[in-house]
């Protein structure tokens, strides 16, 4: 099986479409580990972002208020928080499903993040992330790999790749 990466531009639904996928996966008693990020929010606005790991631990990737040499805009970015949920995706047997939402520039500060992105990519687990639309050479270079289904998220497009990336992860589990 290919592994699949949603791309697209911010905002337009990957993250929704893992989640539901997470969903879906649960409810068919499907072994999967990974993480998706989430919108920290306030009254004015977006403020940072966390990590939600799928047996619930959460931590905070990037916020205005971390002060870090690792910046990306307005945010701050803790890689060892970051670090810390790698430590919880390798994967216990061939059939769980790997899911990484996202491989993005916070993420990408983290060589040990990099490293697994990697691994995954080369495991004959499943494999489904979101990746950033544009990168550095890291990300151009995982978008290129000839073993990846890169699929574009567009707000035309969204609500039928759930059910496109239900039946490809169907075959599979």
């Amino acid at each position: 099986m290919k592994k699949m990466l949603l791309t697209g531009p911010p905002r337009v639904g990957k993250t929704t479409i893992v989640k539901k996928l997470v969903s879906w996966l649960k409810d068919e008693g499907v072994s999967f580990k990974g993480f998706y990020t989430e919108e920290i929010r306030n009254k004015k606005g977006r403020i940072g972002f966390k990590l939600v790991t799928f047996n619930g631990m959460e931590k905070v990737l990037a916020h205005v208020s971390i002060k870090s040499s690792c910046r990306v805009g307005k945010y701050g970015v803790d890689i060892s928080a970051l670090e810390e949920v790698l430590e919880l995706i390798t994967p216990e047997s061939r059939d769980e499903i790997i899911i990484i939402d996202e491989i993005g520039k916070m993420e990408c500060f983290s060589e040990k993040f990099k490293t697994l992105v990697l691994n995954a990519l080369k495991w004959e687990n499943p494999f489904l992330g979101t990746i950033a639309l544009k990168g550095d050479s890291f990300i151009e270079y995982i978008k290129k790999m000839q073993n990846i289904e890169l699929i574009a998220v567009t707000t035309k497009n969204r609500n039928e790749l759930f059910f496109y990336l239900k039946d490809k992860l169907s075959s599979v589990s």
